[in-house]
Formats: structure tokens, C-alpha cells, sequence
């Protein structure tokens, strides 16, 4: 239990670093900041209506639904910073389409009351397949900006350490509790705890600008 209040403590600490920059943030930046804050308002709503009101009953549409704003936010956050036309046209596709899948993966494939493996496993492969190549391109680029100071760059990394883990956890979500349970509670804490780091880069790629700042008035 003392990881999912991490988690939300991580989630609430880049949510606020996302505020208190807000004015400050590039378009792109201030995107994933209202996600950050989407995404603790849900969970909060989540963890209240389970632990303070005795909510037993089946969440995951509502995961399922988050998982449909959650993967449009991160494509419309690289459609804004990657540079390759030819990425930029599958960005574009996949704008237009994963809402499509998602919603045949969710009422056609499984039942909107199960967990959307096909749906998540697709959106997370092609977030993680974007963050690649956007730091590719940086990695790459002859612009001399230190990436210490480039926020985007942090959420990229914090992507790719993330979804990695979560993928295929996640998607093999149905045959794990079935059949290890066990292995399947065991997971779950390295995908809390990969959830945490990613947040927590996510805070700094909020604040880079204000740290450098800072550090250079000393």
C-alpha cells in the first residue's frame, strides 16, 4: 500500500512543479502539465471512492477511458517536438485512428468492464516507438543546448523508462492474474515504482529551467 501513496505523492509533486511553472512552460510542456494534473485528479477520485467510501466494484472502464485521453496527450505532445515529416504523417495517423481501435479493442475485442490490453499495448508500443525517435533526433542534432536544461527530452526518457516495464506487464494483465496471481502482485510494484521515476522526471523536466536559474545566481 505504501507504494500506491508514493505514487500518488510523485504524481502530486509533478502535478504542483507543472502549475507553478504553467506560465512559464512551452506549449508542449504545459500539455503533459495538464495531463500530470488530469491524471491526479483521477487517481485521487479512484483511491478515495476505494479506501474511504468502500467502493468495491470494477474500475477499470474508468482506466479504460484514461488510457484513451492519456495516449492522445503524449502523441499530441510529440507531434509538437519531432521534426521527421514522415513521423510526424504516423503521428498524425495515429491521432485518427487509435481512437478508432481503441474503441473496437474495448466493446468489440473485450468488454469495456475488462482491462483493454490490445488498446494499451498499442498505444504504450507507439508512445515508446515516438520517445525513441525524438531522442534520436536530439541526440543527433548539432544544436549546442546542454539536455540537462531540455524538459522534453526528460518526459522522453521518462516515457521510454516507464512503458517499457508497464508494456508488456499490462499486457498480459488477463493471463497473469488467472493463472500467477502471485507473480502478478509482484509486478504490479515494479510498475508502481517505474510509474514513480517517470513522475519524478517528469517534475524535472518542469523545473530545469528554474533550477539552471537558480544556479547560475548563486
Amino acid at each position: 500500500m505504501y507504494l500506491k501513496y508514493l505514487y500518488l505523492i510523485s504524481i502530486g509533486i509533478c502535478s504542483t512543479a507543472g502549475l507553478y511553472r504553467i506560465l512559464n512552460l512551452t506549449k508542449q510542456l504545459k500539455t503533459v502539465a495538464l495531463l500530470c494534473v488530469y491524471t491526479l485528479l483521477f487517481e485521487i477520485s479512484v483511491f478515495l471512492f476505494k479506501q474511504e467510501f468502500g467502493y468495491q466494484g470494477n474500475t477499470l472502464p474508468q482506466y479504460n477511458f484514461f488510457i484513451l485521453v492519456e495516449f492522445m496527450f503524449y502523441a499530441y505532445f510529440f507531434k509538437q517536438i519531432i521534426k521527421n515529416v514522415y513521423l510526424l504523417k504516423t503521428i498524425n495517423l495515429f491521432l485518427f485512428m487509435f481512437p478508432v481501435l481503441w474503441y473496437i479493442f474495448s466493446f468489440y475485442c473485450f468488454n469495456i468492464l475488462q482491462w483493454s490490453s490490445y488498446a494499451f499495448v498499442f498505444g504504450g508500443t507507439c508512445i515508446i516507438f515516438f520517445s525513441l525517435i525524438y531522442c534520436y533526433e536530439k541526440l543527433t542534432s548539432n544544436e549546442t543546448t546542454s539536455l540537462l536544461n531540455e524538459g522534453e527530452f526528460w518526459i522522453a526518457i521518462g516515457l521510454i523508462l516507464c512503458y517499457t516495464c508497464v508494456v508488456p506487464y499490462m499486457g498480459m494483465f488477463h493471463y497473469l492474474t488467472i493463472n500467477y496471481e502471485q507473480l502478478a502482485v509482484k509486478l504490479k510494484k515494479l510498475n508502481l515504482i517505474t510509474n514513480i521515476i517517470m513522475y519524478l522526471l517528469f517534475a524535472y523536466a518542469f523545473l530545469c529551467k528554474t533550477i539552471k536559474t537558480a544556479k547560475f545566481s548563486l
